[in-house]
């Protein structure tokens, strides 16, 4: 018959449980944390823009950027409001850097938005001008449709 246990007595763990708990909460805890740049759902006339904190009413012009230093998605209600924050915070031309515009026939469905194509002239919430969709009838590339945006910009801020 085995000694009964004295609860008084404690036995410490061993090295290899110890290791192996250790181990086994790391891989738990890297898993869990494993955030994946994905646009979020908008919550429509009722989150605001990260840039001009306007009210998200037009499905047409809503644009994404991840930031990897917050590790979240920015939301903006023109492309135009992306296109600067991501100038001013160091990720327009990181091509690392997920970004999304929402196609403007198509407004549910998100873009890339460095590969989409633009077209300007568009009434867009603030004013930037530039709707992303299908490349037949948007002839701007984003470097262009970006660098239009950034000099449009500057041209209104200079006194």
């Amino acid at each position: 018959m085995p000694a009964p246990l004295c609860p008084d007595r404690f036995s410490p763990p061993s090295r290899r449980r110890v290791l192996g708990a250790a181990v086994g909460l790391f891989v738990c805890v890297s898993a869990c944390s494993e955030i994946v740049p994905t646009p979020r759902t908008i919550k429509w006339n009722r989150d605001t823009c990260d840039h001009c904190h306007m009210v998200f009413a037009d499905r047409r012009f809503a644009a994404q950027v991840w930031d990897p230093e917050m590790r979240r998605t920015r939301l903006y209600d023109d492309f135009g409001c992306a296109v600067l924050s991501a100038g001013e915070l160091g990720l327009i031309d990181r091509d690392d850097v997920p970004f999304w515009v929402t196609d403007d026939a198509a407004p549910d469905h998100w873009l890339d938005a460095r590969t989409a194509r633009y077209r300007d002239g568009v009434v867009t919430p603030m004013g930037y001008g530039y709707s992303a969709g299908p490349a037949a009838t948007h002839p701007v590339d984003f470097r262009t449709a970006a660098a239009a945006i950034r000099e449009k910009a500057d041209c209104a801020h200079k006194s």
